[in-house]
């Protein structure tokens, strides 16, 4: 009974709530836990790398993630089908730094929660700097996942298209700044996914006490029980759009997607759980390949809006994301993907994949072997 809760409208939208998550912090929380799905999963086809006879294969080292997707077992999966040497890798030990000394190559993320973040974000940029190991993903993608000041800065920086975003961290900035916005706006916070701590702010007062609880001494409530919105505030314009949102991800020369509904009389669709696969549209794809010639990471996933101006509109972008089917595209009922022969000019293929493998070895390709072959 509770599932089915879970799954209404009404449940949905309480859920990405402030009030929602402030009063979840005063209920008992499970722990952490790590999800082996090995014997359950969708049927997909098999990942392969050709391997230069030449070169020694790498050791790897699988840092699990927690929850009910795991990204771990598709890892797993495409190492064990390529032959090639892994073990689980607890990066959280005491004796981290002792244990990896047997790995070339570390893989995976843990979490999103912003403490181990922070965790990976410290340990991925050492080893890669300091021991010279191979990460995926690299510290500078790790920096880039869920830290949507950044998304912003480089958007700016290289005139891409995304909504115009409003970042202070600064009081009396802050203050003035809400003056001059037109509402409504929307306000987000870092760490974020899945619409929770998105908000839309429909007055300048609304947007003055934000930015009054922002500054103030202990900082502002979030929906996370150990963090606190402090000494910052993240607007950006509100885009009146058509009630979805794209979600276009690129791996090198192919492109997945789909859409994502808003519920009724709300603006969000992420986490929402509406989505529908059908064709997508050139523009999109164009952007969100665009948006990766930059970036550079073996996967992307560029969350897109269609303004009713007719304009795509970025929202966010993300190196990482939870994936919980082979389902990322279908055309015509037949799932598969866009491959692109140039910069304009690609065909649908029919596939089925887990996107986390395809990651995995495009990881390989453009990075690792390069680098050690050169």
């Amino acid at each position: 009974m509770l599932e089915n809760i879970k799954q209404t409208q009404f449940f949905k939208k309480l859920s990405k709530t402030m009030l929602y998550s402030r009063l979840r912090q005063h209920f008992p929380m499970a722990d952490p836990y790590f999800l082996d799905d090995r014997d359950r999963l969708e049927p997909a086809e098999i990942v392969h790398i050709d391997w230069p006879d030449t070169l020694r294969k790498p050791v790897f080292g699988i840092v699990q993630n927690y929850g009910k997707w795991p990204n771990w077992t598709k890892y797993r999966r495409f190492l064990e089908n390529n032959g090639l040497p892994f073990e689980l890798y607890n990066i959280h030990a005491h004796d981290w730094l002792d244990q990896v000394k047997k790995y070339d190559i570390l893989i995976g993320i843990s979490s999103n929660d912003y403490y181990s973040l922070q965790e990976l974000r410290r340990k991925y940029f050492y080893l890669e700097n300091y021991l010279g190991k191979f990460c995926y993903p690299s510290s500078s993608h790790t920096f880039l996942y869920e830290d949507k000041n950044l998304e912003a800065y480089i958007s700016k920086s290289y005139n891409l298209p995304f909504v115009n975003t409003y970042i202070s961290h600064d009081k009396r900035d802050a203050l003035l700044l809400v003056e001059k916005l037109s509402y409504p706006i929307v306000s987000k916070i870092d760490p974020s996914s899945g619409s929770v701590g998105v908000e839309l702010v429909r007055s300048v007062n609304q947007a003055r006490m934000i930015v009054e609880q922002s500054f103030s001494g202990p900082g502002r409530k979030t929906h996370l029980s150990y963090s606190h919105q402090k000494n910052v505030v993240y607007f950006q314009d509100f885009i009146p759009s058509d009630g979805y949102d794209i979600r276009v991800i690129v791996l090198g020369n192919w492109v997945f997607g789909y859409y994502r509904k808003a519920l009724q009389g709300d603006f969000r669709a992420s986490g929402m759980g509406l989505v529908e696969l059908r064709e997508l549209p050139i523009e999109p794809m164009l952007i969100a390949r665009n948006v990766n010639k930059i970036i550079k990471s073996p996967m992307l996933a560029i969350d897109m809006i269609k303004g009713l101006d007719g304009n795509y509109h970025i929202i966010e972008y993300s190196p990482l994301f939870e994936v919980n089917t082979t389902s990322q595209l279908r055309v015509n009922s037949i799932l598969g993907v866009y491959v692109f022969d140039s910069d304009d000019s690609y065909h649908f293929e029919e596939h089925r994949y887990w996107i986390q493998e395809l990651a995995l070895r495009e990881f390989l390709l453009t990075d690792y072997l390069p680098k050690v072959l050169q």
